[in-house]
């Protein structure tokens, strides 16, 4: 489904992390694995596979002195690492003096530094290339880069603070880092949230064509999870994901709400299989 195509379903998009927990409620009570993805936009029908090799499990990061910054670490529901800031909105970490190149790589090179923060109970992104440099009193992340890494950070940043952060962040969140109209912003406002499935994810796309200056989709993937019955696979895992536009508006990247990413489908679930356009990389 496309942003062209798409009708309105009145299914809201906090929906498909549940979609996702129902599909595989089966598996997972069967081989004690918990997980589930973050299906933003089921569009792009172009380009529906990835890889299915494992990422490698990452060890929580060591933090023995709680005084600083953190507050111990957490491992998300695939055994994947992250550290717990004491600050509820995130730590900024210390910027290098250059940001990654405006240039497209494929696959996208991971920014510098990349560390993996629990804020508001989901796994968010920080880089010291790229940003964010700043975080507001009210939640709201800035200093992102005008880069294809700059543009990730920021979509997955946006993007979660708007579904699992408390309906004040999400206001100050819609106020500034949001393109769309308002009963799309009503939607994400009073969506209630969960976050206790949420994955660090496996994967980032941006595609060629799907990058300026000026604007992007990028694709998160989200996984290894085991293959439901009804969407059988090769090595019985399946990867989840999809895409979130954004645009370079008043020196900032803010996150597109179209009908596509407010909107759901049991048709917009999506199994990713063996793709060489897709590369496991960041993690």
């Amino acid at each position: 489904m496309t942003e062209s195509d798409s009708t309105p379903t009145g299914h809201a998009w906090w929906k498909r992390p549940r979609m996702w927990v129902i599909a595989m409620v089966v598996v997972i009570v069967a081989t004690s694995i918990a997980g589930v993805g973050l299906l933003i936009d089921g569009g792009d029908p172009d380009h529906r596979q990835v890889p299915v090799t494992s990422p490698p499990v990452s060890s929580p990061v060591p933090d023995s002195d709680h005084s600083g910054p953190y507050s111990g670490t957490d491992v998300d529901v695939l055994g994947r690492g992250m550290r717990v800031p004491v600050d509820p909105h995130g730590h900024v970490l210390p910027q290098t003096p250059k940001t990654s190149p405006a240039r497209l790589t494929q696959p996208i090179a991971a920014p510098q530094g990349l560390e993996w923060q629990k804020v508001y109970g989901a796994p968010m992104p920080f880089s010291t290339s790229d940003g964010p440099t700043e975080i507001s009193a009210d939640g709201v992340p800035s200093g992102f880069s005008r880069t294809p890494q700059g543009a990730a950070l920021a979509s997955l940043q946006i993007l979660m603070r708007l579904v699992y952060g408390p309906r004040e962040v999400r206001q100050a969140m819609l106020d500034c880092c949001v393109v769309g109209p308002q009963e799309f912003r009503d939607i994400v406002l009073n969506a209630p949230n969960d976050p206790q499935y949420q994955t660090i994810p496996a994967a980032v796309q941006i595609l060629d064509d799907r990058y300026s200056e000026n604007s992007a989709s990028v694709r998160w993937m989200f996984g290894p999870f085991p293959a439901p019955e009804e969407f059988p696979t090769t090595d019985g895992t399946v990867y989840h994901g999809g895409s979130i536009p954004v645009l370079w508006q008043d020196g900032r990247w803010k996150v597109k709400l179209t009908e596509a990413v407010v909107s759901s489908e049991f048709s917009d679930f999506e199994e990713y299989l063996d793709d060489p356009k897709w590369a496991l990389t960041w993690f």
